[in-house]
């Protein structure tokens, strides 16, 4: 009895252990599956999250003054051009006033320009630093070398070349919406009449929200890229331009908001304020 009660008890441990395993392996399907249709969930709810807010963004851009530029056609079929490296024109010279004397008649020395170094829009939360950054040449797909300005990694960057604030020509910024700190994220949010305030070395400067213009940039022509390019030109005026990435996540616009001094009839130096 013992021989055949051993015997039996071998063989129905045997056929126990493969039911077992396939017990697992069915339990680790299911698991597999399960968490396969949650991520596709959460996926194609953020996706569809993403659309309706870039849907509304484009239907409320009329009320907001939002100009969507059309994508410009190549001027030719012919072989890729390249595009020209952007204008850097230096800083402009400190000026002397000549009106009040100092001490002993001397001219009185203006206020040293000065880059900014942080960037505030009170209507959307933006608050951040800003920091020089400047453009390199990168080689793309067809051989040609374009130049592309750098972004900085959390903070705002301030495109070398441009205008100080306070003086006549386009102080150009730029910053992340989705990557390495997202200083622009809201951008797209703000209205004509907001206010932005930047601060230098040396005390700040009050600008208004003027105008926001949607650029196209990820697969258009070389025409197309170097007219968006003209928002970053000098300008005959005191300008603060800032540039982002649309939409959240995808990126293939450009989001430019124009903004103008404060009180913009008066002196270049009315809307600066000493810390």
């Amino acid at each position: 009895m013992q021989t055949g009660d051993t015997k039996e008890l071998t063989i129905s441990n045997s056929s126990t252990l493969p039911r077992s395993r396939a017990a697992r392996t069915r339990l680790i399907g299911n698991v597999l599956m399960i968490a396969g249709l949650v991520m596709l969930l959460v996926i194609g709810g953020w996706y569809g999250y993403t659309w309706y807010s870039n849907e509304q963004f484009l239907r409320e851009g009329a009320s907001k003054g939002l100009v969507i530029e059309p994508t410009v056609a190549p001027a030719s079929a012919g072989g890729a051009v390249a595009t020209p490296a952007p204008e850097l024109p230096p800083p402009p010279p400190p000026r002397l006033l000549t009106g009040s004397p100092a001490g002993a008649g001397g001219a009185v020395p203006e206020i040293e320009p000065s880059a900014p170094t942080r960037i505030e829009i009170p209507s959307v939360a933006i608050d951040s630093e800003v920091v020089t950054v400047t453009w390199e040449m990168i080689p793309s797909k067809d051989g040609v070398t374009r130049p592309e300005w750098q972004v900085a990694d959390y903070a705002v960057g301030y495109h070398n070349g441009s205008a100080y604030p306070g003086r006549v020509g386009n102080v150009v910024m730029s910053g992340h919406v989705d990557y390495k700190g997202e200083v622009f994220r809201d951008l797209h949010k703000v209205n004509k009449g907001d206010q932005v305030v930047v601060y230098t070395g040396r005390g700040q400067y009050m600008y208004v929200v003027e105008s926001m213009v949607l650029v196209r940039e990820e697969g258009v022509s070389d025409e197309q890229r170097r007219r968006n390019a003209e928002y970053m030109k000098p300008t005959p005026d005191q300008t603060l331009t800032l540039i982002t990435c649309w939409p959240y996540g995808i990126d293939t616009h450009r989001l430019i908001v124009i903004a103008k001094p404060y009180q913009s009839s008066m002196s270049a130096q009315s809307e600066f304020v000493i810390r």
